[in-house]
């Protein structure tokens, strides 16, 4: 099944008092989409015409599709985001398959940060409420459909494990048996919905198993780096160490001369060689600094020395007893420049030489 997220759904027949909606997915499971409270929503979820944008997914096969728009970095949002879901819910973490979300800030944007941006440990504080309305609005609407089937009261089943049991424990369903019932039924209200106490948590406050690692350890994960399209081109770039510095000289027609170059690109603060593939673009690199010190680098070293004089005062000011706060920047590495990141951009004009 394919979810085409950045679709604006019709809420029109949703009151202030409903927060999800349902439908049956295309293989015959359970298909959520709710709202995630942001900018002045935080006090209304629902306003009028607004979007649903947050999907969850009971496949028939038994797997639980969350869509995820926060960025996993190696902090374990995957896994964060999943746990809220899966305690409420009732199901192994491991049966949550997390899919990361389209980039739209109307849509997907962090309701603490105000768009769809990853970092301030907001992820978990954004999310701590909706998530957990949900798999818990997830759970009553399967545990309903499986008393109907029974005929007995569903105040009166229970749920663990993705698997329901009638009052006597005699019969069960697993959820996926009951998901396209489910989906015909009508999502319960915020406050119909009660969530776990903290004493009653059984996944949240654990460190269990990372959702991700296993793809990454086996190489499975596709990283920035590895994608891959149609008549890609690579660059190589040389960024000044030190802030403000620009390049002095570039021989291009060096750079030119090699096979597979297709342009060199001067910025103030970087050269960038744009080739066919990754060895082309780095062949020969010899970036030579500059012996001279420029003005502007003499006054970097003048105000990372005052700082360090303040930080020294405010430390000794800090061990006789007094309060002394700092905001200092982020340090740079060795050498002076941040490490890169990767990124792809397109070009609406053909590669020439």
């Amino acid at each position: 099944m394919t979810l085409t997220f950045a679709h604006r759904v019709d809420t029109a027949a949703l009151s202030r008092r409903t927060f999800l909606t349902a439908s049956a997915t295309a293989a015959g499971g359970l298909a959520l989409a709710f709202i995630v409270p942001n900018r002045s929503e935080a006090a209304s979820p629902v306003a009028e015409g607004g979007a649903l944008n947050g999907f969850v997914r009971i496949e028939p096969d038994g797997r639980i599709h969350l869509t995820i728009p926060m960025v996993e970095m190696g902090q374990g949002t995957y896994t964060s985001l999943a746990m809220l879901l899966a305690e409420e819910l009732e199901v192994k973490l491991d049966s949550i398959v997390p899919e990361h979300a389209p980039p739209n800030d109307a849509l997907y944007a962090n309701p603490i940060l105000h768009e769809q941006s990853t970092g301030l440990s907001a992820s978990t504080r954004g999310f701590w409420l909706p998530l957990r309305q949900a798999g818990a609005a997830a759970r009553i609407m399967l545990v309903t459909a499986a008393a109907q089937r029974w005929k007995v009261d569903p105040a009166q089943c229970t749920a663990t494990d993705g698997v329901i049991r009638d009052p006597s424990g005699q019969r069960s369903l697993a959820y996926r048996e009951v998901a396209l019932a489910a989906a015909q039924i009508k999502p319960p209200a915020p406050d119909q919905i009660k969530l776990k106490a903290p004493g009653q948590f059984t996944l949240i406050g654990t460190s269990p198993k990372r959702l991700e690692a296993a793809g990454k350890v086996s190489g499975r994960t596709q990283f920035g780096i590895d994608a891959i399209v149609p008549g890609m081109k690579f660059a190589a770039i040389a960024i000044s160490p030190v802030g403000g510095g620009k390049p002095k000289q570039v021989n291009q027609a060096a750079a030119l001369a090699v096979k597979g170059v297709r342009q060199v690109v001067v910025i103030d603060e970087a050269v960038a060689v744009v080739a066919d593939h990754t060895g082309a673009a780095k062949k020969d690199w010899t970036p030579r600094r500059s012996s001279g010190t420029t003005v502007r680098m003499r006054r970097s070293i003048a105000r990372a020395s005052s700082h360090s004089s303040r930080l020294d005062r405010r430390r000794r000011a800090s061990s006789r007893g007094t309060t002394a706060m700092s905001s200092r920047p982020l340090p740079r590495p060795r050498g002076g420049s941040m490490p890169s990141t990767n990124c792809r951009s397109w070009r609406t004009r053909r590669w020439s030489r």
